[in-house]
């Protein structure tokens, strides 16, 4: 048996070329390291790579109707036709009072785009109630998880009851989120608790009667005056303009104003027939802070942004506001003068907000930057440990 070497010359003329070229080998190397070290100033620091779970929720909003005829009406449709997909491993729902929710959980490499769109044909084909909304595809992915959650509460007369909760929500909607937007990486902002304000038009049911009119009739006439909707374009010559029609509400007072109906020369408006208030939405979810009951900020990434970068820029604009001289818009008061009052435009009256307290309630950051360090750490100790053997 023959084994071939190497020849010496070989050899001798593979070094030489490494030898005699130190400045090419030189600018090589240079090359590589300033690439990666560019690359690495570039890499996005995350705990998971992104995963797309084959996982889809039909969600279906059934208002007013009770867990079995939730199930009944539309989980069973919807499960009948959606059971037929490609691809799909195991189908199930959970009906509640007034929601159902449909899972469709679907084998790995099943192309998902895919699978959303042989979902959406067959919810074509299902018949629900006219009662039932339309039905949501959602998607669980784990990157959609708030990066940071901040915590607003407030301590002082100014933030006690319900007013003071409104006064959070306004302070957390109107300042702190138009603040962190802008920061770029930020996806999103999401505000929770509080008290959402609304305005209430309270009708009593004696003036409605004498009136004959129906409730339904003063909530078309509030619809057709309170639009913004298009209106087309207008071309004059080689311009072509936008046309839009703008007539919302900007006061209670508008409101109040409202002609609903008009018989034998008499008008009939809103503040004929009830008042017009300020109030808040229905109550979804409550948070407190150190015993506080608070204002929850959830701040959400864009899909390629470094999640430790963006924590560090968001923290350090927190950093920056100073909660003491932040403007707060108030809504305006109910004049005395009667129903349906209000002292000018619903946000043209400034105050200082005094007492308010931002708190950095969860950061994902943290733990991510601390299992950076760690594999940082030992690579650099296993290096040190395999030089000193």
């Amino acid at each position: 048996m023959i084994a071939e070497r190497e020849t010496p010359s070989a050899v001798i003329a593979e070094r030489s070329f490494l030898v005699d070229r130190p400045v090419a080998i030189l600018m090589v190397f240079l090359a590589t390291v300033v690439f990666g070290f560019f690359s690495f100033l570039r890499l996005p620091v995350s705990l998971m790579p992104e995963l797309s779970y084959p996982t889809l929720t039909v969600r279906t909003e059934y208002p007013g109707a009770a867990p079995e005829e939730v199930e009944n009406d539309v989980s069973r449709p919807i499960e009948e036709a959606l059971g037929v997909v490609g691809g799909l491993r195991r189908i199930s729902s959970i009906s509640r009072a007034g929601v159902s929710d449909v899972v469709l959980e679907f084998s790995w490499g099943v192309e998902m785009t895919e699978a959303i769109q042989d979902t959406l044909e067959k919810l074509d084909l299902v018949f629900l109630p006219d009662e039932a909304e339309r039905p949501l595809i959602l998607r669980f992915d784990p990157t959609l998880d708030p990066v940071l959650e901040l915590s607003l509460s407030g301590e002082g007369i100014q933030f006690e009851g319900d007013e003071g909760l409104r006064r959070l929500r306004r302070l957390a909607e109107l300042q702190i989120k138009r603040a962190l937007e802008p920061i770029k990486g930020v996806a999103a902002v999401r505000v929770r608790g509080g008290l959402d304000e609304e305005i209430h038009v309270l009708i009593e049911a004696d003036r409605l009667r004498h009136t004959g009119l129906s409730t339904d009739d003063v909530v078309r006439r509030l619809a057709e005056e309170n639009i913004n909707v298009a209106g087309g374009t207008l071309r004059e010559g080689r311009t072509e303009y936008m046309v839009r029609t703008l007539n919302e509400y900007d006061s209670l007072d508008q409101i109040g104003d409202t002609i609903v109906s008009s018989t034998e020369g008499r008008q009939v408006r809103i503040r004929d027939l009830g008042e017009v208030v300020w109030a808040n939405a229905e109550r979804q979810i409550t948070t407190r802070t150190a015993g506080l009951e608070s204002v929850q900020i959830e701040v959400f990434k864009e899909a390629d942004a470094n999640i430790v970068a963006l924590a560090e820029r968001v923290k350090q604009r927190v950093g920056t506001l100073d909660l003491e001289a932040l403007e707060d818009v108030q809504r305006p008061q109910q004049s005395r003068g009667g129903p349906g009052g209000g002292r000018g435009a619903l946000a043209d009256e400034l105050y200082l907000t005094e007492g308010a307290i931002l708190t950095l309630v969860a950061d994902r950051s943290v733990f991510i930057r601390n299992s950076i360090d760690e594999v940082r750490n030992a690579a650099v100790f296993g290096g040190v440990l395999a030089v000193l053997v």
